[in-house]
């Protein structure tokens, strides 16, 4: 079993399958993996239901009068995960943001914020930088290691609390919704690698 790929979620009212960014994420990243959705609501319900996936979203802002507008339903991606990276692409002028949409948009971690009337290509690095931070996230290399084991093996109690028992699987998800239970999981990772690190020489993969 290999580790499951990054999903790239494109959430814009304008584009079309046939546009030279949707090409190129497909090229790229492969046509299962890559989602255009036009409609907001649509989009943000997918975002969520798979929101224990790795994930990247391209944002428009200006949508559909009638619909869910962008900074909308990044507040409503962030209220759920702080874990799925989002790129803001849109034709709308910067500085017609409100002090205090750009101030949430910095505060809750988007991670780019593009004109859409410039050249698509500049998405494209953002894109490649997301999945390499979703790459060398804690869940992620947990994920790796995990996909090694047999499904009997990852089905069995790997640790307990005074809460319960819980299989590798349900620590990635807790990790992923950013429940405390993934939290402190996640801190004492890197704390334990921290400390291995300082104890003795490590020989990386090149």
């Amino acid at each position: 079993m290999i580790p499951s790929p990054t999903k790239i979620v494109v959430i814009h009212d304008t584009l079309k399958v046939n546009d030279p960014l949707i090409i190129e994420l497909i090229d790229e990243h492969g046509k299962d993996n890559v989602t255009l959705i036009e409609h907001s609501d649509e989009g943000l319900q997918y975002v969520l239901k798979n929101r224990t996936q790795k994930m990247i979203v391209i944002l428009d802002l200006d949508l559909h009068v009638d619909e869910l507008q962008g900074i909308e339903v990044f507040r409503a991606i962030r209220k759920e995960t702080s874990l799925v990276y989002i790129i803001i692409w849109t034709a709308k002028d910067v500085n017609s943001l409100s002090k205090d949409n750009l101030v949430e948009l910095v505060n809750n971690d988007f991670l780019s914020l593009e004109h859409s009337t410039t050249d698509y290509g500049k998405v494209l690095p953002l894109v490649t930088k997301a999945q390499h931070q979703l790459e060398v996230r804690v869940d992620t290399i947990l994920e790796e290691w995990i996909s090694t084991l047999s499904p009997e093996e990852r089905a069995k109690p790997f640790m307990m609390n005074v809460e319960g028992e819980y299989t590798l699987d349900q620590i990635i998800k807790s990790i992923r919704l950013g429940e405390e239970l993934g939290r402190n999981i996640e801190r004492n990772i890197l704390k334990l690698a921290v400390s291995l690190l300082t104890k003795q020489k490590i020989r990386f993969n090149d």
